[in-house]
């Protein structure tokens, strides 16, 4: 199946999750990359974003996970610094 934009638009909004989940689900999508379905906004980018805390925004993200609409990866830079976690929709 060729999933595109509203394949996963449509998803969330017949998912069980909370709109603040929804909301959060929703700007992952606008950077997802649209063959690959992924994409590395930080906490930060999708703070501003939707107006939410960093700490709703950490929530909304195990939720998504939990529920197995989204995939995290955790990244690190060459230093073993820390940068933003890899999202893959479902």
């Amino acid at each position: 199946m060729n999933k595109d934009y509203m394949y996963f638009y449509t998803k969330v909004s017949g998912a069980n999750i909370s709109p603040t989940a929804r909301s959060v689900y929703r700007a992952l999508l606008q950077y997802a990359n649209r063959k690959t379905w992924s994409c590395f906004p930080s906490v930060n980018t999708l703070s501003r974003d939707t107006g939410l805390s960093s700490r709703t925004i950490r929530r909304s993200l195990q939720v998504l996970e939990k529920e197995e609409l989204i995939l995290r990866i955790h990244r690190t830079r060459e230093n073993n610094g820390n940068t933003s976690n890899m999202y893959f929709l479902n």
